[in-house]
């Protein structure tokens, strides 16, 4: 491909001159080299290709060849001899060589070679590509939603997953922070490290800062040996603090030195510790007033959120419901062996007017509660506890009683009314008559039963 940088090792000039020109004449830029140190010490400029002699004096094509590939395994290496020996071939091909050519060098398959080469390596690097899509897409599989404000949390979560950021999640208790913070993880530099997560409100304050940093043997009563904390468990991978307005003034204090310095120390040593760890914090309190209340410092708070995300309650986003839950209809299906195929239309308007002050991790809940009561595939309105299907709105004006309601007909007689209609249509077929008024077969059996018509 014209103006990609080949370089060209071998010890006999004449030759390496030859090819030199050859490749000039087709556009390539190119650089040659008479040994193998000489060529290494120029290796970091990153040639796309590298046409390199197996028997040179000194530093052999071999030995030069590993090192090429322990240093940039992704450069194509073509190899150069004048001695035909299978064995070598085999050696060269199993070290990473693209391929090992004879000279005289044959002008057609020389290039034929080089161009199969680079094809090779666009194709690999297109592969690379896709495949940091999926595993970005991967860390996303449960986030559930199309909703317009979860869509943002996503574009987010791939603009800021690339660096090394700080991530301040916020948002209410039970709207995903955790599952946010490992798509960020997942699609990050960090990904092939470990995720450690640490609930700062589940530790109490005086063991939080041997738990976040370790202590060593004999630091305090009960230290008998030394231990490593989250913060190093985590090295080449992320760390995510949990409630981290949870923290106390001290550890906040030591937290705060490791993101400016990179480096901490155990409790009860002296010895420097130095990890590369991503850090990912999340909260559902307000820390603008816990900083007013001198609860967490606001230097901590900048350097945690140089990125701020902010998660949307599930009241923002209702539309998302229906996918919630079938979601949770697949993920518990197994578990308790138990196939809920569907919920009813009236099932499911209740579940999006209710408010789900507890956001996703309530709704998930009541889906899992709704599965177990559950007689038949579906879910009805039945099926959900009473906080939902009693939420009422106080803001109500009150019914009008006067003689204006006499001609109104009676709502059991339209109840009744319908669902003899519903039979007469369907001949009697139950779930068909259940499908045609859009409630389940377990409503409609009740309904029967409740209007004596069963």
């Amino acid at each position: 491909m014209e103006g990609e940088l080949i370089f060209v090792v071998d010890d006999d000039a004449p030759l390496r001159l030859l090819v030199k020109t050859l490749l000039e004449d087709r556009d390539y830029c190119v650089r040659d080299f008479g040994d193998g140190k000489s060529f290494l010490q120029n290796l970091d400029e990153a040639p796309s290709l590298v046409l390199l002699d197996v028997m040179m004096p000194g530093l052999n094509g071999i030995e030069t060849l590993k090192q090429i590939k322990a240093a940039h395994p992704e450069i194509p290496v073509i190899m150069l001899t004048s001695v035909d020996k299978i064995e070598t071939a085999v050696e060269v091909i199993k070290l990473g060589a693209y391929d090992y050519l004879l000279k005289p060098v044959d002008e057609p398959r020389l290039f034929t070679c080089i161009e199969k080469a680079f094809e090779t390596r666009n194709l690999i690097r297109k592969v690379d590509h896709l495949q940091k899509k999926v595993d970005r897409l991967k860390g996303h599989d449960e986030i559930i939603g199309k909703s317009k404000t979860l869509s943002t949390v996503m574009e987010n979560v791939d603009k800021v997953a690339a660096s090394n950021a700080g991530v301040l999640i916020l948002g209410e208790t039970g709207t995903g922070k955790e599952l946010v913070a490992r798509a960020i993880h997942r699609a990050s530099p960090f990904s092939s490290g470990p995720f450690v997560d640490i609930n700062c409100g589940a530790i109490p304050e005086t063991l939080q800062e041997s738990e976040l940093f370790g202590y060593k043997k004999g630091a305090f009563t009960g230290a008998d040996e030394s231990r490593s904390g989250k913060l190093e468990l985590a090295d080449g991978g992320t760390l995510f603090l949990d409630e981290v307005a949870e923290m106390s003034m001290a550890t906040q204090a030591k937290l705060l030195r490791f993101l400016q310095e990179r480096s901490f120390e155990a409790v009860g040593d002296t010895r420097k510790i130095e990890v590369q760890t991503r850090v990912v914090a999340a909260t559902n309190k307000d820390i603008a007033s816990q900083i007013k209340k001198g609860l967490f410092r606001e230097d901590l708070y900048y350097r945690l959120a140089v990125f701020p995300i902010q998660m949307p309650s599930l009241q923002e986003r209702k539309e998302d419901i229906p996918l919630l839950c079938n979601h949770f209809l697949n993920k518990y299906e197994n578990e308790l062996k138990k196939q809920v195929i569907s919920i009813s239309d009236e099932a499911l308007q209740c579940l999006q007017d209710y408010s789900w002050p507890g956001n996703i991790r309530q709704l998930e809940n009541t889906i899992y509660r709704a599965m177990i009561t559950t007689s038949y595939d579906a879910i009805d309105i039945d099926c959900l506890p009473e906080e939902l299907t009693g939420e009422t709105i106080t803001d109500e004006e009150p019914l009008d009683t006067t003689d204006k309601t006499a001609s109104v007909t009676p709502f059991h007689d339209v109840v009744k009314q319908t669902l003899e209609q519903a039979l007469k249509k369907t001949e009697g077929n139950i779930p068909k008559a259940a499908k045609i008024l859009g409630i389940s077969r377990s409503t409609f059996y009740r309904l029967l039963k409740k209007y004596n018509l069963d």
